[in-house]
């Protein structure tokens, strides 16, 4: 399995290219198992292929207790209603903070297998696919925040990984 891309690596701000079907940079089938791999290793709600060092429009979320994997997505719609709820990133381990994001959104996107599909999301899963869309463009979640949140929130990562690194690795993720 690919290892995890941190916070300093330039891939995260690079849009990424998109997934041609008809001439596959990578298997799309073990693609997705490799994302839907590293995101459960790392306990994330989805995760993105330039996360794992892969610079393609593919992530992987969690919706309805299942996993999809969204290839080549496109939100085509943002709802006027929005949520200011607190949101983590698996290469910025422990660096919490809110961000306000459209409470619902319409999407198109390919499954692994190349079937074009439009969905509805609301609440949390509208807020992880826009977290991980955000990732596609080369745009990351620090951008929504004021320098004063991050600096707090860098203070709290420190505490974070103190007390990770005393339990043997594993935290309590909130």
């Amino acid at each position: 399995m690919k290892n995890l891309i941190l916070e300093d690596d330039p891939i995260l701000s690079k849009r990424g290219q998109i997934f041609d079907f008809n001439n596959p940079q990578e298997d799309p089938i073990k693609l997705t198992e490799e994302l839907f791999a590293a995101m459960v290793k790392y306990e994330g709600m989805g995760l993105s292929a330039c996360q794992i060092g892969v610079n393609l429009k593919v992530f992987v979320m969690r919706f309805n207790d299942e996993g999809i994997a969204c290839f080549n997505p496109r939100i085509n719609h943002y709802s006027e209603e929005t949520t200011y709820m607190r949101e983590g990133c698996l290469s910025y381990p422990g660096l919490f903070f809110p961000v306000t994001r459209a409470q619902g959104i319409n999407a198109t996107y390919s499954g692994k297998e190349g079937d074009e599909m439009s969905a509805s999301f609301i609440d949390i899963s509208a807020k992880i696919f826009q977290h991980e869309y955000d990732h596609m463009i080369g745009k990351v979640y620090l951008e929504y925040a004021s320098s004063y949140m991050i600096r707090n929130a860098r203070k709290k990562q420190v505490l974070w990984k103190r007390k990770r690194k005393n339990n043997g690795g594993k935290t309590d993720k909130y």
